[in-house]
């Protein structure tokens, strides 16, 4: 993203404003007509694109591109929304399309797929290439990918004209809750709550043992869970964080990755949990509480996994915390800043109450609002005791305040632009697999493949995230996941069928690897350019840190970590889970109080499945087996300890 400078760049803050106030309204208003709605929703966003995000610098070309394809933004964009009666009257693959139909139907496809490349990457628009391509040749595909194909003109109208292209669902989700929690992100954040959640980290984790590392996870989990983005994340606690890992004495790749593996856990933090989860309300109608509900566990397992394994990374390298005297006290930043934690759990509170996601949203942002007034008007009194104050500073303080409030307007409608150019060219590929009917069969193919082994089609979704990944980022790898692959996990039958959403929340997961998933995992990429590391060894640090993000889908198939109406069979689960994942660290890090041998490796990876196993047999025997290794670990190490200091006494006898 360039600077916001030039000619007109004097349009970016009302137009940003504009998008926000209107995301506001419909918050408060219930919105309008779907179509109408979404397009006037990317209508913002596109134009937005263009005036932020610019290849070329101030050259005049360079503004002549720039001022051509804003203005063509919103001509294509604008048209579906001042035409929507004529949009909604037509009646699709029936009535015959105008000219300005189909040319501005194939300007907006290809200003969308534009955006894509210059806010995301420029795999996503290959990618929606090839599925136009598939559309259009499908005769051409060869086994069962072939299909009947579709012609040029109906495949623009499809897109353009229709609910089932640009239009659909994600857009839809991203104009009535993803930005407004961006939105609710981007004013905590102004208030400078991302920066106390630093201090508190800091504060409460650098002592221990690799503690800049513990208090990035801290930091990463808190931030992340008001952001909802690993990228928003690790920019904004990454150049804090990794730097002061680094200093401690984690390899510059280590500490790349373990920014990026707590940052991706961000986005399963309640209670925003990123654009993704808003999706998964939409997709499976349960309510957004209820998916906030079961996703706390499986957030903290995951949260403990990364902890483990930075806790046995820094014992293995011999590092130390951050002196006492060199940290503040926990109870001292805690009363400095208690406010900043008080609207998350406000719009839990109100979640709780049964009340809608958009009015927890416009509540968690008015109470920003209102605790920010009170902690300026508190700020001014205290100045005015002291060295009194005039009328001009007061209204000067006003001032500030509404500049505060425009910027944080302006910062979360830039934040939203590369999530809304990804749900339009992701609506452009779910447009595509239902036109081609490539959805359902990629889901036969899936049960073909799998049979009725539930474990064997979990792997295979698992592995087509994992291909996702390495082109599309978390939100567009869900939509896309989803669509093909929870219809073929909804059909694996007896004895582990799988509720909705479960099988919603197996392919969310999943999807998750895409922020460390080469070649582009932009999340990765970003922090090695923070940690000056190489991104592919801070790519595959993420990789291995992060290995719970594939363990826990898993559980979600066959343990009843999802089934909180019944407490005792949840405790067994996180009972066993949490030995489980300690033994899975000491086998990554190949060190637990000693170096593992291989041998030592090998019967871990036996231990940690059965923990894991759904058999509480199994899981006892695991874990009795898992507490004799630990005990001889302590012991060898107790005995090593006790021989250096022996042999040190004895060096310094002769």
């Amino acid at each position: 993203m360039n600077d916001k400078a030039g000619k007109l760049a004097i349009l970016i803050t009302p137009l940003a404003v504009g998008m926000s106030l209107y995301h506001l309204y419909i918050a408060y208003t219930g919105g309008y007509e779907p179509n109408f709605q979404r397009a006037l929703s990317y209508f913002f966003g596109l134009a937005l694109i263009f005036l932020v995000y610019r290849d070329s610098q101030q050259s005049p070309v360079g503004w002549v591109i720039t001022a051509l394809l804003f203005g063509l933004a919103i001509v294509s964009i604008g048209y579906p929304v001042v035409m929507n009666d004529y949009v909604l009257d037509r009646l699709y693959y029936v009535d015959s399309l105008r000219l300005e139909d189909i040319v501005l139907g194939c300007v907006a496809i290809a200003l969308t797929l534009e955006a894509a490349r210059r806010t995301i990457n420029n795999a996503l628009p290959i990618i929606v290439l090839f599925f136009l391509v598939y559309t259009l040749l499908g005769p051409y595909f060869p086994w069962e990918f072939g299909h009947r194909g579709a012609s040029f003109i109906r495949t623009v109208e499809h897109h353009y004209l229709t609910p089932d292209g640009l239009w659909t669902v994600p857009l839809g989700v991203f104009s009535t809750f993803i930005f407004l929690f961006i939105l609710f992100g981007a004013f905590l954040d102004k208030m400078g709550a991302a920066d106390y959640y630093i201090r508190l980290s800091v504060a409460a984790a650098g002592r221990l043992r690799g503690g800049p590392a513990k208090a990035a996870i801290f930091a990463s989990a808190m931030t992340g869970s008001i952001t909802g983005s690993a990228n928003a994340n690790i920019a904004t606690t990454g150049p804090f964080t990794i730097p002061m890992m680094k200093k401690s004495g984690f390899k510059p790749e280590v500490a790349a990755g373990v920014e990026t593996a707590a940052s991706t856990g961000g986005q399963i933090m309640p209670p925003i949990m990123g654009a993704s989860a808003f999706l998964i309300v939409e997709f499976t109608g349960i309510s957004y509480w209820e998916v906030v509900k079961v996703s706390v566990l499986p957030a903290a397992l995951y949260f403990l996994s990364v902890y483990t394994i930075v806790h046995l990374e820094a014992r293995k390298e011999g590092l130390e915390g951050i002196p006492a005297d060199q940290l503040e006290k926990v109870w001292t930043v805690l009363k400095e800043g208690w406010y900043f934690l008080v609207p998350p759990i406000l719009i839990i509170v109100i979640l709780m109450r049964g009340q809608s996601v958009p009015y927890a949203g416009l509540m968690g942002i008015a109470s920003v609002i209102v605790l920010g007034g009170l902690k300026g008007t508190v700020d001014t009194i205290k100045v005015a005791r002291t060295d009194g104050i005039t009328g001009v500073e007061i209204a000067r303080i006003l001032l500030r305040g509404v500049k505060n409030v425009i910027g944080a307007m302006e910062q979360g409608a830039i934040r939203s632009l590369p999530i809304v150019a990804a749900v339009a060219a992701v609506g452009i590929i779910m447009g595509a697999l239902w036109q081609t009917g490539l959805a359902l069969k990629f889901s036969s193919l899936v049960v073909s493949l799998a049979g009725d082994n539930l474990f064997l089609a979990i792997i295979l979704v698992g592995v087509a995230s994992f291909v996702l990944g390495m082109g599309l980022p978390t939100s567009a790898a869900y939509i896309v996941l989803s669509v093909m692959a929870v219809p073929a996990l909804l059909q694996i039958g007896e004895p582990w069928a799988l509720s909705l959403l479960a099988a919603h929340l197996i392919v969310f997961w999943f999807s998750l690897d895409s922020s460390f998933t080469p070649p582009v995992c932009v999340p990765a990429y970003t922090a090695a350019g923070i940690a000056e590391a190489n991104p592919s060894k801070a790519a595959w640090a993420a990789f291995r840190t992060a290995k719970g993000m594939y363990i826990i889908p898993v559980m979600f198939a066959f343990t009843p970590l999802l089934w909180l109406d019944q407490p005792l069979a949840v405790a067994q689960t996180v009972g066993f889970a949490i030995p489980g994942f300690l033994a899975l660290a000491a086998l990554i890090v190949g060190f637990m109080y000693v170096p593992l041998s291989r041998t030592d490796r090998i019967l871990l990876a036996v231990l940690s499945a059965a923990m894991f196993w759904p058999s509480i047999f199994t899981q006892a025997i695991g874990l009795v087996a898992y507490l004799g290794f630990f005990w001889n670990q302590r012991t060898r190490y107790a005995k090593e300890t006790s021989l250096k200091a022996l042999a040190l006494s004895e060096s310094s006898a002769d």
